[in-house]
């Protein structure tokens, strides 16, 4: 019986295998295929860093960041808490893995210029010429009969740092649950305090619309009336706390932007030569003047559109928009 076992394990690991040796083809294939527009899209992101050079986007770019957030940040209400997490964890132990696997990336687009084996000095005595040739020949072969994932998997093992991958991708797992315990934790304080609103409005609810439902449903359709009230409480208790968690939460997009684009505004101008030192100070009553007017402004401008992009910025912040879709569906999944 146990040998029986073992034959059927190794036949079903077999079959296992054979299924998805087709799977990692396909996908040794889309690897293959992609490699050159990914490489392609970091170059040209790299073409317009080095011209976006003269207007010092290190220096300007946190007041800009900052004043997107101002106009435009309680659109992105569970990406902002997401940043926010982040920030609590901290920034540096984030661009740290980052920065581990970009080096690790770099490797791997560099290496199949050096496996073309043209820049590989020649081993070979003049005398052994011929079969040098003919072990060429060989290797092409073998080469072109060779799947793309196993090119890809070659490029791979000789590129990739195991022990670096393994460390940033841990790290930035650890950095992802704190990041969707945030969030999941808002989200149950935001139901909560709905279904709370829910219960206080209920019974108010069904002093008011339970007569007038008996009077209109059929008798056997009562039953359903008081769950009815109550749940449909519930909904739009939830619904409206929602609201209010992004109206809270674009206000405080806006105090914090104001904040961040004065701060570094200043700075950028300092490092740059056209202020001498900065003009308004964290500790005076002006800065805190200028934060309430510019986040004022900011919270105005996000309430008249709804919380939403106008019709340009909206293809602009695409992006964006697909990264608050992952978040939410990470926040409702996980």
């Amino acid at each position: 019986m146990a040998d029986k076992a073992k034959e059927g394990g190794r036949m079903d690991l077999k079959t296992i295998m054979q299924k998805v040796g087709p799977l990692v083809d396909k996908a040794g294939d889309l690897c293959d295929k992609a490699s050159p527009y990914v490489q392609q899209g970091y170059d040209k992101l790299l073409d317009v860093w080095e011209r976006a050079q003269p207007y010092k986007p290190q220096e300007w770019g946190p007041a800009l960041f900052g004043l997107l957030l101002v106009f435009f940040g309680g659109r992105f209400l569970t990406t902002i808490a997401a940043v926010e997490a982040i920030r609590l964890v901290g920034f540096h132990h984030f661009t740290g893995h980052l920065d581990k696997l970009e080096d690790q990336l770099q490797g791997v687009l560099r290496m199949p210029m050096s496996l073309s084996g043209e820049s590989e000095p020649s081993l070979c005595s003049q005398n052994g010429m011929i079969a040098a040739e003919k072990d060429k020949e060989d290797t092409k072969e073998k080469e072109s009969k060779g799947s793309q994932s196993q090119r890809v998997a070659l490029v791979l093992l000789k590129t990739v740092d195991p022990q670096q991958v393994a460390e940033a991708i841990g790290g930035l797992y650890e950095i992802l649950l704190a990041v969707v315990a945030t969030l999941r934790f808002k989200f149950v304080a935001s139901v909560t305090l709905g279904c709370s609103i829910g219960d206080i409005f209920a019974k108010a609810a069904d002093h008011a619309a339970k007569g007038p439902l008996e009077t209109a449903l059929s008798p056997e359709f009562h039953k359903w009336i008081d769950p009815g009230i109550k749940y449909t409480c519930k909904g739009l208790g939830v619904l409206l706390a929602w609201m209010l968690q992004r109206v809270m939460s674009a206000l405080h997009c806006s105090m914090r932007g104001a904040q961040v684009f004065i701060i570094s505004g200043q700075a950028a101008a300092v490092k740059l030569g056209y202020l001498s030192k900065p003009v308004i100070t964290e500790d005076t009553p002006t800065f805190t003047l200028a934060v309430g007017c510019i986040a004022s402004i900011g919270f105005l401008n996000q309430v008249s559109y709804g919380f939403g992009l106008p019709f340009p910025l909206s293809l602009l912040f695409f992006p964006f928009y697909i990264v608050e879709w992952v978040l939410t569906f990470l926040v409702g999944a996980v």
